[in-house]
């Protein structure tokens, strides 16, 4: 199946929301996370060159092997495709949508879509917004790397931001307490 690629003007996707409140999240990053790497990644290429030369890998090492892949194998997002949490999410912040931090938020994805930033590098979230409904039932969430200057609801589904709109967010992000790297 080929994948159905979406890019959605930030200023579309926020007018798009229905939601009561936000929680910030922080991910991938920090000592513990790299400390964590470190003992991961090498198991993990250990079981993916085993498996791709002699594909003898026992029923427990597929299990490992596939569990790996999900943390090393692809672009991570905070929330993963069977509704997971990513392993290193640290929520950070809640607002109510009345509040002036949310209004910050909203102005800032508001921001007009004339430049859009186009590297070449792969994004690696480290940032996120989670929208909830008042039932408390996630109604998006948007991952943001502010290296790549780049935004995605989940896979394939993009959310295109202006040049301003990144900066913007890493001061937002910054202004809340987010461990920001420059």
């Amino acid at each position: 199946m080929i994948p159905s690629y979406t890019y959605t003007p930030s200023t579309d996707y926020i007018h798009s929301l229905s939601f009561d409140y936000i929680e910030t999240y922080s991910f991938q990053r920090g000592p513990e996370y790299e400390a964590e790497l470190k003992i991961i990644r090498p198991e993990y290429e250990r079981l993916k060159v085993r498996k791709e030369k002699r594909d003898n890998l026992l029923e427990s090492e597929e299990t490992r092997l596939e569990a790996l892949s999900g943390l090393l194998g692809f672009t991570q997002y905070l929330i993963n495709i069977k509704g997971q949490f990513h392993p290193s999410a640290r929520k950070t912040n809640a607002f109510q949508r009345n509040t002036p931090e949310v209004t910050r938020l909203l102005s800032i994805l508001n921001t007009e879509v004339r430049d859009i930033p186009m590297f070449m590098c792969a994004p690696m979230y480290r940032d996120a917004v989670v929208f909830y409904d008042q039932a408390h039932r996630i109604v998006s969430t948007l991952n943001i790397c502010l290296s790549c200057l780049y935004m995605e609801t989940s896979m394939f589904n993009h959310i295109q931001g202006d040049f301003a709109t990144y900066e913007l967010l890493g001061k937002f992000f910054i202004g809340i307490g987010h461990a920001v790297e420059d």
